[in-house]
């Protein structure tokens, strides 16, 4: 198996998740193309359109003031990549023949899913080898394309013939067709293809969500020698004397009004192998800035690999401007939505290695932020906060504990403007809209706090990251996370800057005031995760009975709520992401305390205290937890694979290696790399992206080397395996 492929014989639910092609508009969950061959479970066979999405109402046992009143939910669609074979008037399928071999692969150098199989026919033992190959263009993110080869093995001679369609929800309704009858009208059979996926109709290839009022409209473009037929299906019949017989069909999705743009019409006269080599061309573009090259470890080498290409197809490079949802395209798990997620695990990548990409992410929040004012002013406050989780920018949690309280969802997408400005220098960014982020988040906080004469200024009643613990003063991740962003805009701005905000003499010196006495409760170097988190009973996790976790789906969250027991990470991660703050004796007293009460039921867990352990030296806590991270969707170490990819793993694995086991911190002034190999690891090559220069750094177990850059003084301590990149001074 190639260190650039996923490879499997056998298909199964977890396999459709880990083989969708996507490109952060469209993505591909299907591994059934010719339905009549299907083995194994039944897997998702659908189409998902970021962005597309649809209401239900939220209904309540006892409903209060401001609770949200819709969920958004993005909306399967039928997948046109069906395909039906009729060998002499014989069907494909398993009822006429058998499957004698099957290899399923993705390929993260060619962005191509391929499906190849050998089926032989019962009655006069003709043998087919099936290829199907499929993508999801990263050039135009609008086209999915895919080709259907089909060569005769053991015989010469013989009638094919192909009839393209739908998958709808994995089973198109037809009646039954025999290609054999003359005059058939297509128009008839899809008439019968008629379905009602939640409140969206389908007809044909158009679909309309009703109450979100959205169309989506598909355009198809057919590269093959046959038949013309109506509503995006055809049928077409061959002579296998000419084998292999290649057909391919590409589909064009476009959301609103339907026009097809210059580069639509353009790829649209394309064929597959060229549209193949422009999505290979992407990919060579974008390995060359990204890659991450591990000499000695097979395991984690194709495990970061795939996190990577996650990302990517999760964000694609022209998909326009919406978010990555916490499954990205590769499954309904959380709806779709957008969490926190996005700032704190996935963006890290894109701003060091792809800036544009995170610049990209950030504009989807300020695009919300008019939402995010109108939700702070119904909890009677000024400013702005961001919805736990969302497709358009409103609210769609109907459990405020964890949604709602958890207003540290502010803190995380001011610590992505600041780490963007600081690694970019992006002055149009930062003047035109993130000071205006930085500003709005921080006036909330200022309005949601208050100032406790014995304690300085505290946060009550919030939920930090441990979904195990909620509706608590003082959490400790949410306070230093709020302390990192008033001391940023204080301390970079002056009021005089923000005077199109109105900001009153008075209201800046509160949020000075607010930075530098911002509470947490402190024992020694041990800090609570909350004020009362140390005051409450704690429990051994060895003695709960595996078949218990995760938690959550066996405890009332009462209980949880009462116990000294964390979900994920939670002041670690703060310990994480502001490295400056905490003292090395602090960041060990506080790893040892929480890492023993951690159940890690979050994905989002191992990779923060793979980092924590990796900077405290702890090599074998370090790969620990780095296998499990980027292992979680590949060996289903969640056991929920199937519902989609766990895209905050994905960006915890790069992460993971490159703020732990490269030692990568950033701040105002500095870029520094402590890089450390873990065991059997011989070589690491990678890029960082800093301040408009590309970077190559090589690690050995004894020598580090930095190549390109020009504008940045770069410094190698060989001794205390140190680089330092620093801007020169203009």
């Amino acid at each position: 198996m190639s260190l650039w492929t996923i490879e499997a014989d056998q298909p199964t639910r977890e396999l459709a998740s880990q083989l969708t092609v996507s490109n952060g508009l469209i993505g591909v969950k299907d591994l059934t193309e010719i339905p009549g061959l299907r083995r194994g479970p039944q897997t998702d066979t659908v189409v998902y359109i970021n962005g597309f999405y649809d209401y239900e109402p939220i209904h309540y046992g006892e409903a209060q003031f401001g609770f949200p009143q819709r969920n958004q939910m993005m909306v399967p669609l039928p997948a046109p990549t069906r395909f039906d074979l009729w060998l002499d008037d014989v069907p494909v399928d398993l009822n006429q023949g058998k499957v004698l071999a099957e290899h399923y692969q993705l390929s993260m150098r060619t962005g191509q899913f391929q499906h190849t199989l050998t089926w032989e026919e019962r009655r006069t033992g003709h043998q087919l080898e099936i290829v199907l190959t499929r993508l999801t263009s990263l050039k135009t993110a609008s086209l999915l394309t895919q080709r259907i080869q089909v060569r005769a093995l053991n015989f010469k001679g013989g009638r094919l013939r192909v009839i393209s369609g739908l998958h709808v929800h994995g089973m198109v309704q037809t009646k039954k067709f025999d290609p054999r009858l003359a005059g058939v009208d297509i128009s008839d059979i899809l008439a019968h293809q008629q379905v009602t996926p939640l409140s969206a109709t389908m007809r044909g290839t158009t679909f309309t969500a009703s109450s979100s009022a959205r169309k989506l409209s598909t355009v198809t473009h057919y590269d093959h020698p046959g038949q013309w037929l109506t509503d995006g299906n055809w049928m077409s019949q061959f002579d296998l004397k000419q084998a292999p017989v290649a057909m391919t069909k590409t589909v064009w999705y476009k959301l609103g009004p339907v026009a097809v743009d210059a580069t639509v019409k353009h790829a649209l006269t394309r064929s597959f192998t060229e549209i193949a080599a422009m999505q290979r061309a992407v990919l060579e573009t974008f390995w060359q800035t990204s890659d991450v090259a591990i000499t000695g470890d097979d395991e984690s080498q194709r495990g970061i690999r795939f996190s990577q290409f996650g990302l990517l197809q999760a964000l694609g490079v022209h998909a326009g401007q919406q978010g990555i949802a916490a499954k990205g395209l590769t499954g309904s798990g959380y709806s779709g939505h957008y969490f926190w997620d996005t700032e704190i695990y996935e963006a890290p990548f894109f701003y060091w290695n792809h800036p544009e990409l995170a610049r990209r992410l950030l504009m989807v929040r300020y695009r919300q932020l008019a939402h995010a004012e109108t939700y702070a002013q119904s909890l009677g406050l000024t400013g702005a906060l961001f919805p736990w989780r969302t497709i358009n920018g409103e609210e769609s949690s109907a459990y405020f504990p964890a949604s709602t309280a958890a207003i540290h969802i502010d803190a995380d997408i001011a610590y992505l403007v600041i780490r963007y400005y600081q690694i970019t220098h992006d002055n149009d960014f930062m003047e035109k809209y993130g000071a205006e982020l930085l500003l709005a988040t921080c006036r909330f906080y200022l309005g949601y706090g208050n100032f406790d004469p014995r304690k300085g200024f505290v946060l009550n009643t919030v939920t930090g990251p441990d979904e195990y613990t909620a509706l608590v003063n003082n959490n400790a991740y949410t306070n230093y996370m709020v302390q990192f962003e008033m001391r940023y805009l204080t301390q970079h701005f002056a009021r005089t800057d923000l005077q199109r905000f109105h900001v009153t003499v008075t209201e800046w010196r509160e949020l000075q005031r607010a930075a530098e006495q911002m509470y947490s409760e402190t024992h020694g170097d041990l800090i609570a995760q909350d004020d009362s988190f140390l005051s409450k009973r704690k429990i051994d996790l060895k003695q709960i009975p595996r078949d218990n976790f995760p938690l959550l789906t066996h405890y009332h969250p009462l209980v949880l709520y009462r116990l000294q027991v964390l979900k994920q990470a939670d002041l670690l991660l703060a310990m994480v992401l502001l490295p400056e703050q905490f003292t090395t004796a602090q960041v060990q007293t506080n790893y040892d305390y929480y890492e023993p009460i951690t159940t890690h039921d979050s994905s989002l867990s191992p990779a923060i205290y793979a980092i924590a352990a990796a900077r405290l030296g702890q090599a074998a806590g370090a790969i620990k937890f780095f296998k499990r991270t980027v292992n979680t969707d590949l060996q289903n170490l969640q056991g929920n694979t199937a519902d989609g990819l766990h895209l905050a793993a994905m960006g915890g694995s790069w992460i993971t290696f490159a703020w732990g086991l490269m030692g990568l911190t950033v701040d105002d002034h500095h870029a520094t790399l402590q890089p450390t190999l873990p065991q059997g690891w011989t070589r690491c090559t990678f890029n960082l992206r800093y301040r408009g220069e590309v970077y190559a750094i090589t690690v050995t177990p004894t020598t580090l080397k930095v190549t390109g850059g020009t504008k940045q003084s770069i410094k190698i301590d060989q001794e205390q395996r140190l680089i330092t990149l620093t801007p020169v001074s203009k």
